[in-house]
């Protein structure tokens, strides 16, 4: 398996190689949404095409193009959905309307590159894709349909065997599946054999995280909040079904008495209205719910905490990556992740001295880390030093974009593409 920051830095690698063919990344969310897979699609596209590579994008929405360099082929489907049943007609349409737009945009020598918004999009796309003699590069953020399989058990697991056996056979088909942590793509590497190939690219931080935001940018953000001369613990960002939040509101209610100590969740997401409910109902007014932050104002809302919060349940490891991850490191910020303590995640943490990992259902331990780092800044100095050398090391963009152009133009060359894997 290709370490995070193994090839990224390689000079022997073109920018594009001679005569390749486009990209077409197909993804329900871009630009101009500030969802996270949009974010990441929107710098990576206009990176690669500012290095010379004709990209275009299939999107829903009806924002015309082209933008930056990338042309964008709208579906004309809305982004928003409300409730299971709208999501899952919002899916199918962009779905249904992706892949015409594919047939009628692809040739041999395109390489198409799905994501994974909606799910199971890859094997949707790859039929028509290789009709039209393109390889496909599958760009893997979550592994559906296991994450259902393991939110609702062995008989759901049963039922959507057969969308496992479709994902399956279209990842031995791709020229490389792509994925954005290391247990990830084990997983990756169990389900497709030795036909298939894996390579790992973290997702990065906004760009708008290169430059550490300055103390005046950090001091109006918290007095904006209402929360200026108090210890601040963050989560921000998307508060989704596969994070844990019990550990979270446990460690609240231990360090109630504590009155210059403030939990803050800002975000929203499926699960924001449970996990404020909660709250309310322990009477817990140490915790607050805010918004997110506009993507100007993202490096001051990160770094206006004094510890950010990273959490995964258990189980997921090697389903989901959470991608807050790097903004947290970014900030330069101690990082306390609740999850596997053995994981992909605490070993990161524990190995660049830039935070800690409280086990689910430990707020005992959570609440004595932060406890410890709220008496002790000099600590929490260290740590957020640590945290931004971590965030250069591992998810700064530019690696990313130089470990992708290194993948794509495997993925353009005759012959087979090969990564070893672990």
């Amino acid at each position: 398996m290709t370490a995070p920051g193994e090839s990224a830095s390689s000079p022997s690698v073109p920018p594009r190689p001679g005569g390749a063919g486009r990209i077409i990344f197909i993804n329900r969310v871009y630009w101009p949404s500030t969802a996270a897979t949009a974010q990441l699609l929107t710098d990576l596209a206009e990176g690669l095409a500012a290095r010379g590579w004709p990209v275009h994008v299939i999107a829903a929405g009806s924002e015309p193009g082209p933008r930056h360099g990338v042309e964008i082929h709208r579906t004309g489907d809305g982004e928003q959905h409300h409730g299971l049943l709208s999501r899952a007609g919002n899916y199918w349409r962009f779905s249904r309307h992706a892949r015409r737009k594919l047939a009628a945009l692809a040739r041999p020598g395109d390489l198409i590159v799905p994501m994974t918004d909606p799910p199971m999009l890859g094997p949707r796309i790859t039929a028509a894709a290789r009709r039209r003699g393109a390889a496909v590069l599958p760009w893997i953020q979550d592994i559906y349909p296991d994450i259902v399989t393991a939110h609702m058990g062995v008989l759901a697991g049963l039922f959507l065997w057969p969308l496992r056996l479709q994902r399956n056979a279209a990842w031995r088909s791709a020229r490389c599946c792509v994925t954005v942590g290391e247990e990830m793509a084990r997983t990756i590497a169990r389900q497709v054999g030795p036909a298939g190939q894996v390579a790992v690219v973290p997702n990065w931080a906004p760009r708008e995280l290169q430059v550490e935001a300055d103390d005046a940018a950090v001091a109006a953000r918290r007095a904006a909040w209402g929360v200026a001369g108090k210890f601040i613990v963050a989560y921000s960002g998307n508060l989704g079904r596969v994070h844990e939040f019990a550990t979270i509101l446990d460690a609240a209610g231990r360090l109630q008495a504590r009155s210059d100590l403030v939990f803050l969740f800002i975000g929203t997401g499926a699960r924001f209205d449970e996990v404020r409910a909660a709250a309310r109902r322990r009477g817990l007014d140490n915790v607050r719910f805010l918004p997110p932050a506009p993507r100007e104002q993202l490096a001051a809302s990160l770094a206006a905490a004094d510890v950010q919060l990273v959490t995964l349940k258990p189980g997921f490891a090697g389903l989901v990556y959470p991608s807050k991850l790097a903004g947290a490191l970014a900030a330069g910020r101690p990082v306390l992740f609740v999850g596997q303590p053995d994981g992909e995640i605490a070993r990161l943490l524990a190995r660049g001295q830039c935070g800690e990992t409280a086990p689910p259902a430990d707020g005992a331990r959570m609440a004595d880390i932060l406890e410890r780092w709220r008496t002790d800044a000099e600590l929490r100095r260290q740590l957020g030093r640590c945290a931004r050398h971590a965030y250069e090391r591992h998810f700064a963009f530019g690696a990313a974009l130089q470990h992708w152009s290194e993948i794509l133009a495997r993925g353009a060359a005759p012959g087979e593409v090969r990564f070893a894997l672990d």
